[in-house]
This record gives C-alpha cells, structure tokens and sequence, in this order.
C-alpha cells in the first residue's frame, strides 16, 4: 500500500489508499468519472477491476486511455452496470447536480458504492470567508465570468465551468438521499488549521445555533411524521457540527446505493399525499 505525503494539498493522498484498502476488486466494473491523467483508474485496475475511464477532455497513452464523457449529459452505459463509481473534484463544475446523482443512481447496481470528493465550503473557515467576500476562502475573490468559464466549446458553444457550483454537506447528502443514496461514510481529510484556530472561540456559537434550530424546526410540517422528521433533521444537525464537516478541507464520502430512484419517488409521493390529505381534513375542520 502507498504511503501518501499527508503534508500535500491533492485529495488523491486519501482516495487512492482507500482505493488499495477495497482488496481484490477482480469481476467488478468502476466507473472514473471524470479520469483526468487517470491515476485512480491504474489503482482500480491494479486492483483488477474493469474501468471504464471518462472525461471531457479524453486521453490516450501506453498505461492509460479515456474516452470521452460529459457529466451534464446522459452517459452512454447499461442501467445496473456499474459496480463503484468514483466522481473525483467534479460534481462542483456541474450545473445539474440533482440529474448526474440521478444518472449515477440509474447506472450504479443496487449495493454498489459512489466514491465522491469535492472542496469542502461547510468549514469553519468557508464559512467565515463567505460571510466577508462570498468566496470558499479570504484569499480568493467571488465567482465571476473571468474564472469560472474552464472551456468553451467551439462547435457548441457549450460551457465547461470551474468551481461555480461548489455545494454545501447538507445541499449534498439531499441529493444523494433523494436519489437514493441513504447510507454514507464520511471518510477525513486535510484538516484546516484555519478551521481549528477559529472553532475553538466559535464552535459554541454552532452547537448553540444548531440545537436552537432543530428544536424550532421540528414544529414546522406538522403533517410529517414527528419521529421520522426528528431523525431526518437530528441526522443533518450532526453533519453541521461534525469534525469532518467544520475542519476538513475535503468531503469525501463512500456512498452506497440503497434504493433505485424510482423507489425513492414512491417513497415521497407517498409522504406528500399524506401531507396533502391531513391539510385537506385539517382545513374541513377549521371550516366547520
């Protein structure tokens, strides 16, 4: 197994020795998307797994070799046919989150892992950053059309953006839970020294606010089943104040598909209509 220099910035120091942690990945198909010079995609197969290497901008050498695939359109593979999935720093240049989610979960075998990492802007010091300059750190300015413009495609005048989409912990575990994505583990990462140095004077503030709104919000959507909404809601206060969430640079998560997405929407048309047929007998009440 590597022994990754934990001093470096790249994510890849904790993927790839998770990746050789996986054993013998012999019968088992990986999706690498998007591959980029296609070092995980060498691990997988070390580890004797199928890839299946995609990117926008595709590569051919004598060790590694991609084809062309874009994240914000359909790809060309089997639904089930995929045994992990990783999506390496790419779901943030990604305008439809909600539809690549959907078309992992469309591709990915029921039990089969996703592999995400992304910059983490739920940090503490993110967040401090945000609330100054509306920038994931002090250093760097806002989004603007300078350098959040990656690539322009020239026959069809398609965008290929930068980091425009970076997505909070809790924005992204609804994803993932709406498509079907329920059990995760989040795996650590570079810590923040920035993030530490602050927590230790702020963190109360967190804790407090946090609480503060789990207790006002579990009075809200009355017509949600209150122990069920008490989990749903305890569950992402955690994530808000975990060490994972405000002191890490990364999220890197190992998310394992429980339910195909048209289950999913079974699920919470079912609680919708309950919403709808308790306001319904609320009101004929309130009327009489």
């Amino acid at each position: 197994m590597s022994n990754p220099d934990k001093t470096s910035v790249g994510i890849h120091v904790y993927v790839y020795p998770y990746i050789e942690s996986m054993g013998d990945l012999s019968g088992k198909t990986v999706l690498d998307i998007p591959s980029g010079d296609g070092r995980a995609t060498n691990i997988f197969k070390k580890q004797g797994a199928n890839v299946i290497s995609l990117d926008i901008f595709p590569r051919k050498g004598k060790t590694y070799s991609s084809k062309y695939g874009d994240m914000t359109e359909s790809l060309d593979i089997d639904d089930n046919a995929i045994d992990i999935i990783i999506c390496q720093e790419g779901i943030e240049h990604v305008p439809d989150q909600y539809n690549l989610l959907k078309e992992f979960n469309r591709i990915l075998k029921k039990g089969g892992d996703l592999i995400i990492t992304t910059p983490n802007i739920s940090n503490i010091r993110s967040k401090i950053s945000c609330l100054f300059t509306e920038s994931d750190m002090w250093k760097r300015m806002p989004c603007t059309e300078i350098d959040s413009i990656w690539h322009i495609d020239e026959q069809s005048k398609k965008f290929y953006f930068g980091h425009l989409f970076l997505i909070p912990v809790n924005h992204l575990k609804t994803l993932l839970t709406i498509n079907g994505f329920h059990e995760i583990i989040y795996k650590k990462t570079r810590i923040s020294k920035s993030s530490v140095l602050m927590g230790l004077f702020i963190y109360p503030f967190f804790l407090i606010s946090n609480i503060l709104a789990f207790f006002s919000y579990t009075k809200k959507n009355k017509h949600i089943n209150m122990s069920k909404k008490k989990k749903i809601l305890w569950q992402r206060c955690l994530l808000n104040l975990s060490f994972t969430t405000l002191f890490h640079k990364h999220i890197f998560w190992v998310c394992k598909k429980n339910f195909d997405h048209d289950d999913v929407i079974e699920d919470i048309n079912k609680m919708q209509e309950k919403m709808s047929e308790d306001i319904v007998s609320e009101r004929e009440i309130i009327k009489k």
